[in-house]
């Protein structure tokens, strides 16, 4: 797995990130997590999160769509994303994941 994040165009996706959540969140019943672990996202992951994005759509949709993308791409469920994930750590998730779903995009397995 790699933590590189940062890749220009043209060039090939990691086919895995994993992004340390640093603290890890802690969550009541005992749960935590320490990390995001990411990868490319199936086609029943990204029909769900689209579903947030009928119609006119604004900043509020777009964030459940990344939220629900990044929440059944990773394994964490979505309202421990939703209130204590910080936003950068969701951004950099979520723009990852979006690179697949970009039109022509080569992945290290395809």
């Amino acid at each position: 797995m790699t933590n590189e994040t940062d890749t220009t165009a043209g060039e090939e996706l990691p086919p895995t990130l994993t992004i340390p959540l640093d603290p890890p969140i802690e969550v009541k019943g005992g749960g935590s997590y320490s990390e995001l672990s990411l990868s490319e996202p199936l086609s029943g992951q990204v029909l769900n999160a689209e579903k947030h994005l009928k119609g006119n759509f604004g900043a509020a949709e777009l964030r459940l769509y990344a939220l629900t993308l990044v929440s059944q791409n990773s394994g964490v469920p979505m309202n421990v994303l939703r209130d204590c994930c910080p936003i950068g750590v969701l951004n950099k998730a979520a723009n990852y994941l979006q690179r697949f779903i970009e039109a022509g995009q080569n992945t290290g397995d395809s």
